[in-house]
């Protein structure tokens, strides 16, 4: 194996990753009706959000190859802090609503970069919440609850 891709291989590993999530759920999206364009089926939406990760997985890992090598260690504290951030929001959205979960949500996963900077955070998670009652409870009639059951 040359240097390059051996200096490359974190990055292209995750690119592969993320190539084979998308080629997955494209997998998994073709089990459902596709319908048509304007008619769609339950697949149709998922195949074709998976398929664009396939693709911008591809062009990370083009891009990755062509860029020149930089040297950086692992960032543990982002890791954590967003894993944590995503494990919240899911145990937190059903018996406390989509409110509460989403600042939860985007609170702990600005942690995961210094400064800690509570206002715009605040200001993301209100539009996020707004966002995602318009987008979820609202457009697609989806049995969220804003704050508990």
């Amino acid at each position: 194996m040359s240097e390059t891709i051996r200096a490359r291989l974190p990055d292209l590993a995750a690119c592969a990753f993320l190539g084979l999530f998308g080629l997955i759920a494209v997998w998994l999206g073709t089990q459902y009706p596709m319908g048509t364009v304007n008619h769609m089926g339950a697949g149709y939406f998922p195949v074709a959000t998976s398929a664009l990760i396939v693709v911008l997985a591809a062009a990370a890992a083009w891009e990755t190859i062509l860029a020149p090598p930089q040297a950086r260690s692992f960032a543990w504290r982002p890791m954590i802090f967003v894993t944590v951030a995503i494990l919240a929001w899911v145990l937190l959205v059903d018996d406390f609503g989509l409110v509460p979960a989403t600042f939860a949500l985007i609170l702990i996963s600005g942690l995961a970069k210094t400064p800690f900077r509570p206002i715009s955070l605040i200001a993301s998670a209100s539009f996020l919440c707004l966002a995602g009652y318009l987008v979820f409870v609202w457009g697609l009639r989806m049995p969220l609850t804003l704050f508990g059951r």
